[in-house]
């Protein structure tokens, strides 16, 4: 009798989390308040100019190409939204690897052949807060923009997320091991936990998403970023083609650097293929595979992601936009 108590009091748990769940994304897919939008060029979904969208039927020119970027306010945080220059593509029930797993039952949330990320200066002070982008973007933000929060919006958030963490372990046990030349057990469960509540605090892989059309919108809650997102705060913006099925790739066969790894998105190669983005250049380990950025007002994106050097290792910058100030340039 116990037993059965106990399995019945499980069911309607789940069934009430259910409910909770889907009241709770009804709600909050109605619309809020905007409190900023930010748009951007049709047709620039090229990167740095020379990019080609990988070879394949299932991804097309325009689908990456961002036309705006915005926020609106939520009780409970705040809804993102992109709009994109062509429908998202959803995923389906075809088979996509020796295991039979089907695109669909990997990819959730709605969609697949993209990543958006968001990194967010929220204190506005130069160099106070990270440079530092996700694994694989070949770039660096700008330390007029160094970031406090970063957002992720990537097709399998919980493997992203994974992923993460286990390659910031392996750098930090890396690293004691050159100080101290061991790592032990206890050091091991030490860094774990240590990187699991940094990843936690300073990056959100949204599960929350919404797929319309072309806009793809999904949630951020207040807990994460302080509060609903102000438009004072400065955002670099960059999107890229996802790679569902590595959550870190540590090399790459198409010459990239063996030593960079890379989380959930395509590389760039030379010509054209279908696992990769074309129009990379021999060996180029700095052209970034960011598809379409946002820039300030009088900035081309192609100048941007062309600004590196190989011969000092210098990867591009992308700068922010605060979309404060271009309220008050309109007036």
């Amino acid at each position: 009798m116990h037993r059965y108590g106990a399995t019945r009091a499980l069911i309607l748990a789940a069934l009430a989390a259910a409910l909770f769940i889907a009241v709770g994304a009804v709600a909050l897919a109605g619309d809020g308040p905007e409190v900023f939008r930010l748009a951007d060029p049709r047709g620039d979904d090229h990167g740095d100019g020379s990019l080609i969208y990988p070879q394949r039927d299932d991804i097309e020119k325009g689908e990456l190409d961002i036309l705006s970027f915005s926020a609106s306010a939520d009780k409970a945080g705040t809804v993102f939204e992109v709009v994109f220059a062509k429908p998202v593509r959803k995923p389906d029930r075809r088979t996509i690897d020796e295991l039979g797993n089907t695109l669909d039952s990997l990819a959730r949330l709605g969609f697949y052949n993209f990543n958006v990320d968001i990194y967010i200066d929220t204190d506005r002070i130069p160099g106070s807060g990270s440079t530092v982008m996700l694994p694989g973007r070949r770039a660096t933000i700008d330390p007029a923009f160094a970031w406090e929060k970063a957002i992720c919006l990537t097709p399998r958030p919980a493997l992203a997320a994974g992923g993460l963490r286990s390659l910031l372990e392996r750098q930090r046990k890396l690293e004691l091991k050159s100080r101290q030349g061991r790592v032990t057990d206890e050091d091991e469960k030490q860094i774990a936990t240590t990187v699991a509540k940094d990843v936690a605090a300073d990056i959100f892989f949204p599960t929350l998403v919404w797929v319309t059309g072309n806009r793809v919108r999904f949630f951020v809650p207040a807990s994460f970023l302080g509060g609903v997102a102000q438009d004072s705060w400065g955002y670099v913006v960059a999107d890229s083609v996802a790679d569902l099925q590595a959550s870190v790739d540590l090399g790459s066969a198409l010459g990239g650097d063996p030593r960079a790894p890379a989380l959930m998105i395509v590389p760039v190669g030379r010509g054209r293929g279908a696992a990769f983005l074309g129009g990379g250049y021999e060996d180029d380990n700095l052209e970034p595979p960011l598809v379409d950025i946002i820039v300030p007002t009088g900035v081309k994106q192609e100048n941007v992601l062309k600004d590196y050097d190989l011969r000092v290792d210098r990867p591009v910058k992308l700068p922010g936009v605060v979309p404060a100030d271009l309220k008050s340039l309109k007036k």
